[in-house]
């Protein structure tokens, strides 16, 4: 004999239980408050606290301040990409990460050239900065470590084939390459070299 079981209709979520998921999914974003206060304060108070950077002290707490949000609000950026890539996979789980740090480092050169009188060599050195980093502190970095742990590695040769046929064009076309163009004074790209630029570097990302 068989027993059906009957189900009632669904119960209304408690609004204690509401709430407390609210507060949760807050607490798993401090960093995004943190950052939307320390953008009101300085929206506010910034002209007159940065009018005067003189005393080493407080210079040295609006660095650290500053450096703080902004060190974090980036890991925020990374989790969140991070497990965006977990659910879609690859290969667009890659290029999400990709967009993610790219456009940090984007929005922070322009940042600083915005306030630095509109330098534009300032975004190259910038950038030759992040590749010199990559490519010989992190690697190197990551090589000695490994070494260290498990003596002897395994290296994924179509990874690094794909790795290398990216960054070196891209390094060779946007950070050598202006220095030997003569379309405009100094080294820079004229309007149809940018857009060749642009055009190669979405090329080979998509690849």
């Amino acid at each position: 004999m068989s027993t059906r079981q009957r189900t009632g209709p669904a119960l209304p979520q408690r609004p204690e239980r509401s709430f407390l998921k609210v507060i949760s999914g807050l607490y798993r974003e401090w960093p995004l408050l943190m950052n939307m206060t320390t953008t009101a304060l300085f929206l506010g108070f910034g002209p007159g606290w940065l009018a005067d950077l003189s005393n080493s002290l407080w210079f040295a707490f609006i660095l650290m301040w500053l450096f703080t949000v902004i060190l974090f609000s980036a890991f925020a950026v990374v989790r969140h990409a991070e497990n965006l890539a977990d659910r879609l996979g690859e290969p667009l789980g890659t290029l999400i990460l990709t967009l993610a740090v790219t456009g940090i480092e984007v929005m922070m050169i322009a940042a600083v050239m915005y306030a630095g009188h509109g330098n534009s060599a300032l975004a190259r050195d910038a950038m030759f900065a992040v590749v010199m980093i990559v490519l010989n502190g992190m690697v190197g970095l990551s090589l000695l470590l490994g070494g260290l742990r498990y003596h002897e590695q395994t290296y994924s040769l179509q990874g690094a084939n794909a790795f290398l046929a990216v960054i070196v064009p891209l390094a060779a076309l946007g950070l050598v390459l202006p220095n030997y163009t003569v379309s405009s004074p100094g080294p820079t790209f004229s309007t149809p070299q940018a857009t060749f630029l642009i055009v190669m570097s979405l090329g080979l990302y998509g690849v």
